[in-house]
């Protein structure tokens, strides 16, 4: 389900927003007791910046016109972290400028601190950056990309990072993932086996991650299969499923302006995800079964909120 940001408005003294869609959901995938739920607030002030000292009795909520007792207010710090996944497969020469251009400009825009990977899809997966926040060692391994005469394996790249993602984030939540595509609709050398995409699919929603995608149209063809046909799909698919964005463009020059808007997008979510907070309620007492009209607002005067499942930024 697509995240909601919902912004509240003065009201009676009390800031007030339904949140019924967002809440029941993160109630029934978070729930720490039958007669509890959870979901994630993030409140800024009038400057836009983010509260780090919000307490649990500014935060009201309700259910079905019920008071519904706040429990705990517990601070999220989980950090973005990027990988970067590049096609530098067959026909893919003529790109270099661009995607060099286009990916300078990505890591110039993330946040100083923010850690971010680097990999290329032929003749196989393979690292160029492993994950840092140097921006001098992103920088040089943009200018190390080179092309490849394979196919790309954009699937089997998905499958393995889907993997290291399940691993690193198995015992706890260590912070959210964001994978970003630059793919091109040329041949794709990937084998995966059906079980394994849909493993992989599993484990990038329910870590939270979001994908981003730009898909360069190259006009290859092939006797025997629709070129392209495989990364469009998966592109599209991921995309849509983890609320990322996926640009189809025609022109690879379109890539040197389009990659550092992506930059800034997950700049965003960056500092909307890693402050705030995950917030436990208790419904009202004798209340039962499914969760009814929920509504929460702030006390505190001036600040704007924004109430989702999973916390990541709308």
């Amino acid at each position: 389900m697509r995240n909601v940001i919902h912004h509240g408005c003065r009201r009676s003294g009390l800031r007030r927003v339904l949140v019924t869609a967002i809440l029941v959901v993160g109630a029934a995938s978070i729930a720490t007791a039958q007669q509890q739920f959870q979901f994630f607030l993030s409140a800024a002030n009038a400057a836009g910046a983010r509260v780090t000292d919000l307490k649990v009795e500014e935060v009201a909520v309700s259910e079905g016109g019920r008071p519904a007792r706040v429990v705990r207010l517990d601070p999220v710090a989980w950090p973005v972290k990027v990988t970067v996944m590049v096609d530098n497969g067959m026909g893919t020469g003529n790109f270099l400028v661009q995607y060099r251009n286009g990916l300078k400009g990505f890591f110039a825009a993330l946040p100083t601190g923010v850690e971010a990977s680097l990999l290329t899809l032929a003749p196989q997966p393979r690292w160029v950056v492993r994950r840092t926040n140097d921006r001098v060692q992103l920088m040089s391994g943009v200018d190390r990309i080179s092309p490849d005469t394979a196919g790309a394996r954009l699937l089997d790249a998905l499958v393995e990072e889907s993997d290291r993602i399940e691993k690193e984030n198995k015992d706890a939540t260590q912070y959210y993932p964001v994978l970003v595509i630059m793919s091109t609709t040329g041949p794709e050398g990937s084998t995966p086996r059906d079980r394994d995409l849909d493993r992989m699919v599993r484990q990038l929603k329910g870590r939270g991650a979001r994908v981003h995608v730009v898909m360069l149209g190259t006009n290859q063809t092939s006797p025997n299969s629709i070129v392209g046909a495989r990364q469009v799909q998966a592109g599209k698919l991921l995309a849509d499923e983890t609320g990322g964005r996926y640009e189809a463009i025609a022109a690879a020059t379109r890539i040197a302006t389009l990659l550092p808007e992506y930059g800034e997008t997950v700049a965003d979510a960056h500092e909307f995800q890693s402050q705030q907070y995950l917030v436990t309620v208790e419904r009202p007492a004798g209340a039962t079964g499914a969760l009814g009209e929920l509504a929460m607002g702030l006390t505190r005067p001036g600040l704007t909120f924004a109430a989702t499942a999973s916390g990541l930024m709308p």
